[in-house]
């Protein structure tokens, strides 16, 4: 995914108090549009966003990849392994399915964590873009 695998470190400070550090892929973010993308939680800070989303590439990454399981699942032999498969492509098609009313009500939040659990699960499948 990355060509240098250097991690930049950061410090996270306030009130001159080090609360954490961080260490990221330099391809990832540029150290000047780093503005403090964390929010507190329970005295712990977590990312929400870095950098903006590339839908086509996503959509094309999950179009792939459903395409590709499916092909698996009409190759499976087993009756058994079959069920199992066909029970994970329908759970993914209903995120697809939910994914696209998400895009026509123009729902950007709900679509955003769509397409974040989706390829998650994509990727615990053993897909990867």
């Amino acid at each position: 995914m990355f060509i240098d695998t250097t991690l930049k470190k950061f410090t996270i400070s306030e009130q001159d108090k080090l609360i954490g550090r961080m260490e990221i892929n330099e391809p990832l973010i540029v150290s000047s549009e780093f503005v403090r993308p964390f929010i507190r939680e329970a005295g712990s800070k977590m990312v929400i966003k870095i950098g903006d989303r590339d839908y086509l590439k996503l959509n094309q990454y999950i179009i792939d990849s459903m395409k590709d399981y499916y092909n698996r699942l009409m190759s499976t032999s087993s009756v058994s392994e079959k069920n199992m498969m066909l029970g994970i492509y329908n759970h993914l098609y209903e995120m697809w399915t939910e994914l696209h009313q998400h895009k026509k009500s123009n729902n950007l939040k709900e679509m955003d964590k769509t397409y974040d659990l989706f390829s998650y699960e994509l990727y615990v499948l053993g897909y990867t873009d």
